[in-house]
């Protein structure tokens, strides 16, 4: 394979990324917006096109691997390769968080909306500009901002045990609440796992530059 060929082969797999990219933050808003509309139809459409993230997922790695094979790079665009399959099991990581998100909106389908679902909603805004966010800083090879994203993690955090003590405190208060209070916990815990998984790829991102593995929070 020639080098100009590799490195079209290159960018090809990192525009396949962002797609895929695109595809996770889709599914993220999709569950939200099931969830606070208590759309059971939409709610149904992420946990099927979940498929599409995996096909994807499998496609990209396919293109990774048979570079690999063809061209044996070495340094840095070996790092960048495996980098990308670093990234893309995280998407697809994040997509199984927004199914998990629309099988609890499916499992409270007859229970009333809940005000801290609007929170939770609030929190998901937050993830998916982190998701963008971290995408982008793959794509620009930006170690700058991978760090700065990573504080940002903070605040996801936060938000994060604000709902959750607020759930527990409805339980606490109303025992017939339960078993919606149950679903938002999982739901929470869903969305701070994505905002986990940004951190991941923003290590992945450092690696990728400078080959040393960085543990950013």
């Amino acid at each position: 394979m020639p080098r100009d060929t590799f490195h079209q082969e290159l960018r090809e797999i990192e525009e396949s990324v962002i797609t895929m990219a695109t595809m996770v933050e889709s599914e993220i808003a999709r569950a939200m917006q099931a969830l606070t509309q208590r759309d059971v139809v939409l709610a149904e459409g992420v946990v099927t096109s979940d498929g599409e993230v995996n096909e994807m997922q499998r496609t990209i790695r396919s293109r990774c691997i048979n570079v690999i094979a063809l061209q044996a790079p070495v340094a840095r665009d070996l790092r960048e390769l495996i980098t990308v399959q670093l990234v893309i099991n995280e998407l697809e990581r994040m997509g199984d968080h927004a199914v998990g998100i629309s099988k609890q909106t499916l499992r409270i389908r007859d229970y009333e909306t809940s005000p801290i679902a609007y929170e939770l909603s609030e929190l998901a805004k937050l993830v998916r500009e982190q998701v963008r966010a971290c995408i982008q800083a793959f794509v620009d090879v930006n170690v700058q901002q991978a760090r700065e994203i990573c504080v940002k993690d903070d605040e996801v955090d936060q938000q994060y045990r604000t709902i959750f003590n607020e759930v527990l405190g409805l339980m606490t208060r109303d025992s017939a609440s339960v078993p919606v209070a149950t679903s938002l916990l999982f739901i929470a815990h869903d969305l701070e796992r994505i905002g986990d998984r940004v951190t991941n790829i923003c290590e992945d991102v450092i690696y990728m530059v400078s080959g040393q593995i960085e543990e950013l929070n």
